[in-house]
């Protein structure tokens, strides 16, 4: 997989995956589904074995579809949501394809030091990385899961009936997803675990996609929020990248150059983690500053102002 790189909306995102001024929710909904869904289905070259930036696109198509899911929960039945995130989530699972292993050789390869040893250090470890051997899936095999998955569930998504006015599904789904990050932040800041990151980090990931989805309701505000969560992901990913590497060198030091070089790399990894969480508390706290039923109200008093 390619290093992480910066998510800004205007960059990344086409604006056609948006809702429009003249749309109903399920119209524009499933607009968007089928555009996703499109991306993957209809582009047989997502499996080659120069296709990694493909396959990030895909992993990215799923969780955007994910995020979608969760927006319209309150109006859907659980067992539909719950069956349909796990088919998604699982067509994530497929395209792993060693991933973990090549964020920690980017991690290392960008990891700052301030000195010889360090960098001594950071060269053994990443020279035991290289030389690991990877049990990867069948590319080919796994896209060709992924497209049937897709389809499956543009297909139920098709046949899926809303229950509740259109602001009264985005009120409640918005205010869920934006509540539900607000009180991980917290969590995080306050016990300054590693998973407590995560988790605000696959909240935060749901908030930036729904928002764009959403965006020509309230495009002045919303940018500006699309804008900030980009750069939040950015940190706490970094972060989350970081956490692993630590993870696996600790577990297993003598896997990877023995105590002293893994101490060293844990000891820059720490310095790493606390500059990218020094950018990021400020920003989450700006990002989720509202009570989450206020924001959402805010957001939803303009669904007829588009």
């Amino acid at each position: 997989m390619p290093i992480r790189t910066a998510t800004h909306p205007l960059k990344m995102i086409p604006s056609n995956i948006s809702l429009q001024r003249h749309e109903t929710l399920r119209s524009g909904l499933l607009r968007v589904i089928n555009l996703l869904t499109d991306s993957v289905t209809d582009n047989p070259s997502n499996h080659s074995s120069n296709g990694e930036q493909e396959i990030h696109e895909v992993r990215t198509t799923i969780k955007r579809l994910r995020a979608l899911l969760r927006l319209i929960r309150p109006a859907i039945d659980p067992k539909f949501f719950n069956r349909e995130n796990a088919r998604l989530r699982g067509a994530a699972g497929l395209l792993s394809f060693a991933r973990d292993t090549e964020v920690a050789r980017e991690t290392l390869k960008t990891l700052p030091v301030s000195n010889q040893t360090e960098q001594e250090a950071v060269s053994s470890v990443l020279s035991s990385l290289e030389s690991r051997g990877d049990v990867a899936n069948d590319p080919e095999q796994a896209m060709a899961e992924v497209r049937r998955r897709l389809e499956q569930t543009r297909r139920n998504f098709h046949r899926l009936e809303l229950a509740g006015t259109e602001r009264e599904i985005l009120e409640s789904g918005l205010g869920a997803v934006y509540r539900q990050g607000r009180k991980r932040m917290n969590i995080a800041i306050r016990r300054g675990q590693d998973i407590g990151f995560h988790r605000w980090r696959i909240r935060a990931k749901n908030l930036y996609y729904e928002l764009q989805f959403l965006e020509s309701m309230w495009p002045k505000r919303l940018h500006r929020l699309i804008s900030h969560l980009a750069e939040l992901q950015d940190n706490i990913g970094l972060d989350h990248d970081a956490a692993v590497l630590r993870a696996w060198l600790k577990k297993s030091p003598e896997s990877f150059g023995g105590d002293g070089a893994v101490q060293r790399v844990v000891t820059c990894l720490d310095s790493r983690t606390r500059e990218l969480r020094e950018k990021a508390v400020p920003l989450g706290r700006k990002i989720w500053r509202d009570k989450p039923g206020r924001f959402a109200r805010e957001v939803v008093r303009h669904w007829h102002k588009r």
